[in-house]
């Protein structure tokens, strides 16, 4: 049984205590929590299918910014009605609903595209910080981030 299991079954005291309680984690058992892989491509730890995190140095313009998420757009995909978002925050949104999440507009995943080269290009030049801040105080363009990680 795993920890998550076992931290699922009410025991004794916790069952006494009623099924409020907050679930445990590993540290309560006394154990470390396992090292969080960090990102390649922006040195954060996320899962595979977040978003990437960036420490941006200056104000996002609103037309490269996800209306969803409310960040810089990360990997975007144009509606055709016009807007633009997040793969990942799109994705997650057209799970529950069937519309454009700004004008409501009927919309399917599959008659979205990526949008023009210039947007990523735009997206890459945008000026972010080294995520590990602590032993690097280099800001560099989102674009250049990924090869600034490699080579540390």
């Amino acid at each position: 049984m795993s920890i998550q299991e076992e931290s699922a079954q009410p025991d004794g005291a916790a069952a006494m205590a009623g099924a409020s309680a907050p679930p445990l984690s590993p540290s309560d058992y006394g154990l470390a929590s396992p090292p969080l892989d960090l990102c390649a491509a922006c040195g954060h730890c996320h899962q595979l299918e977040e978003n990437h995190e960036y420490l941006y140095r200056d104000e996002v313009d609103d037309d490269l910014v996800c209306h969803i998420c409310l960040q810089a757009l990360i990997r975007p995909l144009d509606t055709p009605c016009g807007h633009t978002y997040c793969q990942e925050c799109l994705t997650s949104f057209l799970l529950e609903s069937d519309f454009c999440p700004v004008c409501r507009a009927p919309l399917m995943l599959q008659s979205c595209r990526k949008p023009s080269l210039l947007v990523h290009k735009l997206l890459d030049k945008l000026t972010v910080a080294c995520p590990f801040s602590d032993h690097c105080a280099v800001t560099l363009a989102r674009g250049e981030l990924e090869d600034h990680i490699k080579s540390r």
